[in-house]
């Protein structure tokens, strides 16, 4: 026997050393996350822009930056592209992340919070984007990149819902690759390959940030659009909106009815947030005037758009919280010049609705 445990500690430093590499390396993502969005995250983290926001995942870049950062952002921004050009800016002097998601859905609305809840880094206020759909349970308003698992997660652990196929993950399951040779093996082949400068984040100079040809993800989380999205014609930016309103609008052509189910979760989130003395702020990003006045003219059609702002304005009432913005642009005194597209507003236009500062204008 003692010569047994004599040749199983002469192995001892090769399996530290291959549980040490496996460990650091994480080819899968398994402890660090994925390896683009990892490197994405340790520049961010330095305060530097990333080049080609597009080519990253931005949910699991958020869930990276999360876990790494080293203290609780006191504002958190989520929503969708809608909402993602929302800078530090908005409200000086406090740290800042705008943890929003292309495409986000009802999933990305709850996990896009959780996420620093979860490390323990929860915010003082909590800047909510809120886009129609999220109150949908039609199938065309969910993305499959959303963290489906992640949303249950949370809503059954933190809300106290109840999902029966929901199980909890065990979080001491991924330790197991530590001891597999082929982890070892792939940690070995990535880090050959992840030298590649080509396979790499591309470092913007933060003077150069607005003259790029591709979406730049600034350090606080937040995009800065390229430059053609930017700069481009008042009239191709109206001739994308006509062209956009004359097709069915996103996510809103199968929106017949709010949820009562997610309409109930939202409410719960709200008091959840509030219970933990969390400021809680609407933004309802507007919509072109030519994809509202679609809506308004096939209203039979589209008019939960309509109907949610009502229950946001209600909500919003009933647990005093300040709300910014309107589906509706002439509401909040936008023309064509404040939009860059049928969706998506230029970012000093939404700093002009949501004046959380007397020093934003």
């Amino acid at each position: 026997m003692i010569k047994l445990i004599r040749k199983l500690l002469l192995f001892l430093p090769l399996l530290c050393a291959m549980i040490y590499v496996s460990y650091r390396i994480d080819p899968s993502g398994l402890f660090w996350g994925a390896g683009y969005e990892r490197l994405a995250v340790e520049h961010m983290l330095k305060g530097e822009y990333i080049n080609g926001y597009q080519r990253l995942d931005g949910r699991e870049l958020n869930e990276i930056y999360a876990r790494e950062v080293d203290y609780a952002p006191q504002v958190i921004v989520n929503g969708s592209s809608r909402s993602l050009q929302i800078k530090s800016s908005i409200l000086p002097g406090k740290t800042f992340y705008n943890a929003s998601n292309v495409g986000a859905d009802v999933y990305d609305f709850y996990t896009s919070y959780y996420i620093f809840a979860k490390e323990k880094k929860e915010p003082e206020i909590m800047i909510l984007g809120i886009d129609p759909w999220i109150f949908s349970e039609s199938k065309e308003s969910i993305d499959d990149r959303s963290n489906k698992k992640l949303f249950y997660e949370f809503i059954v652990e933190e809300l106290g819902y109840t999902v029966d196929d929901y199980v909890k993950e065990d979080p001491y399951k991924k330790y197991k690759a530590l001891l597999e040779p082929s982890y070892f093996q792939s940690s070995i082949k990535y880090y050959k390959i992840s030298k590649n400068a080509d396979l790499q984040p591309q470092i913007v100079d933060g003077e150069q940030v607005f003259d790029q040809d591709d979406i730049v993800k600034t350090p606080n989380g937040a995009i800065i659009y390229d430059k053609n999205m930017r700069t481009r014609p008042q009239e191709e930016a109206d001739y994308a909106a006509l062209t956009a309103a004359n097709t069915d609008l996103l996510r809103m052509a199968d929106f017949d009815k709010l949820s009562p189910y997610y309409t109930k979760l939202f409410e719960d989130f709200i008091i959840y947030l509030q219970n933990k003395g969390i400021e809680v702020i609407f933004f309802l990003p507007s919509y072109h005037h030519y994809i509202y006045w679609a809506a308004e003219e096939n209203v039979e059609k589209y008019h939960c758009l309509f109907e949610v702002e009502d229950y946001l304005k209600a909500i919003a009432e009933k647990y005093d919280i300040k709300l910014y913005g309107s589906y509706d642009p002439d509401a909040v005194g936008l023309t064509n010049r404040d939009f860059m597209d049928g969706y998506h507003m230029r970012e000093a236009s939404i700093y002009k609705v949501l004046k959380l500062s007397k020093n934003v204008k």
